[in-house]
């Protein structure tokens, strides 16, 4: 909708109950703790922070920088074709997927190896295969982190280990975890519990380092990470109850305890409300010269959000105060909009639900006949 149209602003309460607080909970205003330099939990939805502490602190990553790694792959590379193994990503040290020089595997395997086993060996030789070399790849990884929105995160290497300018937040970390559960060949590797790769010199039977997939039947990813720097992290997503929790534990001492701890917290404490309804009506806007008098406006899309009992939900129903003909069925008019403790969350198109043609000559000229006739107006 124009931001120069004048706009007519109807607004809706649904209060669950009263409350002064933020959209957020922060974790000095509960009982909760974990113990970790930073964590955070995110609904994956809208992206709204559920609760957090020291989350937009820069901290060492550790091979949760292999998230991004795989996006960029993902977004820039072909599946099927072959990766060359260099000297150089066979020398790679840490975490391993034990790949030897000169060998080829298809870049699908080597994203297994990547994010299953965390191999910084095929951290490499995927950021050369993409890149053409390391460097390059890392100014790709960079500039999509900007593209995301993960404003304070900075890469050095495509595998993690540790290195001064290497850093990220809870919060720009959970963007990214977003951003790459929304590509469908990631949520399959990183869902994957073991896997048997039987391209390059010899089979490979790899399994993932993260054990929450075999812990809890709602968790189905993303990716652990571990140096001396950066001590236990650990990004997860689970779902459960119909809506879909992202944590960020960075610095932990039991990076899967505290995960599995703040995924608990979110779904013991907040319950899946629908608040717009796909097709619902909710405004009509006056159409100028057109054959209708006004467009009648529906939700493009339902909006279901996890909440809180005592969160206040504020609906703000913005639309023009009239359009021009002519309407078509589909034209977006208008926009519903969801704030949670005043705090602006999301929002979804208003439509019209009609075709609405302008006025004609003959329409004009028709109407004149029925008044004359029969006293219309």
């Amino acid at each position: 909708m124009c931001k120069k149209t004048a706009k007519i602003v109807l607004a809706l309460f649904l209060i669950c109950a009263l409350l002064a607080g933020t959209a957020s909970a922060k974790a000095e205003e509960t009982n909760f703790s974990i113990d970790a330099r930073a964590y955070l939990l995110m609904d994956e939805i809208t992206g709204r922070i559920l609760i957090e502490k020291n989350s937009e602190i820069s901290l060492p990553m550790a091979s949760t920088t292999k998230i991004m790694t795989a996006i960029v792959a993902l977004e820039n590379g072909d599946l099927s074709s072959q990766v060359k193994v260099s000297p150089k990503a066979a020398s790679m040290g840490g975490s391993s997927f034990h790949l030897v020089a000169g060998e080829t595997m298809s870049l699908e395997s080597m994203l297994y190896g990547l994010l299953l086993c965390s191999g910084n060996d095929a951290a490499v030789a995927i950021a050369e295969h993409i890149g053409g070399d390391v460097d390059t790849f890392v100014e790709m990884m960079n500039r999509k982190a900007r593209e995301i929105g993960a404003l304070n995160t900075s890469y050095k290497n495509p595998h993690g280990l540790d290195e001064d300018g290497h850093y990220t937040t809870a919060r720009d970390l959970a963007l990214i975890a977003k951003y790459a559960f929304s590509i469908p060949k990631f949520r399959e590797i990183v869902g994957t519990k073991e896997k048997i790769i039987n391209e390059g010199k010899f089979t490979r039977h790899i399994y993932n380092t993260n054990r929450l997939l075999r812990i809890s039947e709602n968790v189905d990813g993303i990716k652990t990470g571990y140096t001396g720097k950066a001590g236990r992290c650990l990004v997860a997503t689970a779902q459960k109850n119909g809506f879909r929790l992202i944590s960020v534990v960075l610095g932990a001492r039991d990076h899967f305890s505290t995960s599995l701890k703040l995924l608990n917290y979110g779904f013991d404490n907040y319950e899946l409300k629908q608040l717009v309804t796909e097709g619902n009506v909710y405004a009509a806007v006056p159409v100028k010269d057109g054959v209708a008098k006004k467009a009648v406006v529906v939700a493009e899309k339902d909006i279901a959000l996890p909440l809180r009992e005592k969160e206040k939900v504020q609906i703000k129903i913005s639309v023009p105060p009239f359009t021009e003909a002519p309407v078509y069925k589909g034209q977006v008019l208008g926009e519903i909009q969801i704030f949670i403790d005043s705090t602006y969350v999301c929002s979804a198109p208003l439509v019209s639900i009609q075709d609405i043609r302008k006025k004609s000559l003959f329409d004009n000229f028709y109407k004149m006949i029925k008044m004359w006739m029969f006293g219309y107006r």
